[in-house]
């Protein structure tokens, strides 16, 4: 565990740290490829910072919307820990600033993003095509941030590979036992696919929005099983699923249709 450096009084947190780097080489590498689907550079720019600002609000929203029914059934055990409306604010504080959801990320940014190319009329169609190559590069640089804070950690496993993670006072659990490295594994999937998705976007020619269809079927996928390899519960459940594997599954139909029947070009709000 690693999850932050300090440069003298001031302390830097290596997930976010890390995560804005992967954006910042994600940027610059779309900017590249724009002029293929004729998306303006600077638009690159301006719809990233949109769909930065969807992926803090959209993860953070469904991280609570996790949280509540966990909540209110031990809300007589949160009010003995958290006493006082001091302590009350201290849990909602908590719970604010607690964790995120990475599907609820991706659904903020495709909303924020199209509510970017509605506003300012940018070729929304073009833009998906751009993003969904993009999205496995940033989302596995991300991953690399999770194994060195130890966040979304495996389940435990005793066989090669297994990852011992020190003590942590704010996860006991974490270090109780060896842990399968589910992050690594998640990141190396994701940086394959991206290599995927270059070769189809580059050689193969795939446009049309079909290209985010192709993502959306492949991560629903390998979340789904992902989820099995994966040890901290607090992201919630539904019946026989995890918060993550009920979303896969709703999300799968949705990317085999955009593979068959790509994005209308109703979408195209283009003003150039």
């Amino acid at each position: 565990m690693f999850p932050s450096i300090h440069i003298g009084e001031f302390e830097l947190h290596l997930y976010a740290l890390i995560f804005i780097a992967g954006v910042a080489v994600a940027v610059l590498i779309a900017r590249r490829l724009c002029g293929r689907v004729s998306l303006p550079k600077p638009d690159v720019l301006y719809g990233t910072l949109y769909a930065f600002i969807g992926i803090l609000i959209g993860s953070k929203l469904v991280y609570m919307i996790t949280m509540l029914p966990k909540a209110i059934n031990n809300w007589d055990l949160i009010c003995q820990t958290y006493p006082g409306i001091p302590g009350r604010l201290f849990f909602l504080f908590n719970l604010l600033f607690g964790g995120l959801v990475y599907y609820g990320g991706l659904i903020g940014a495709v909303l924020f993003l199209f509510i970017y190319c509605r506003v300012y009329k940018v070729d929304f169609v073009a833009f998906a095509d751009i993003f969904a190559v993009m999205i496995p590069f940033c989302h596995g640089i991300g991953r690399i941030g999770c194994f060195l804070t130890g966040c979304c950690y495996g389940i435990e496993y005793h066989g090669p590979f297994s990852v011992q993670f020190p003590y942590h006072a704010e996860m006991p659990e974490l270090s109780a036992v060896p842990r399968f490295p589910v992050q690594l594994l998640e990141m190396a999937l994701n940086m394959i696919f991206f290599g995927v998705m270059m070769f189809l976007f580059l050689k193969i020619k795939i446009y049309g929005g079909r290209l985010l269809g192709i993502y959306l079927v492949y991560y629903a996928v390998a979340r789904y099983f992902l989820e099995m390899l994966r040890g901290d519960k607090i992201r919630g459940s539904v019946g026989a699923f995890s918060t993550s594997q009920l979303i896969s599954l709703i999300l799968l139909p949705l990317g085999v249709y955009l593979i068959i029947k790509g994005l209308p070009d109703r979408l195209r709000f283009k003003s150039y």
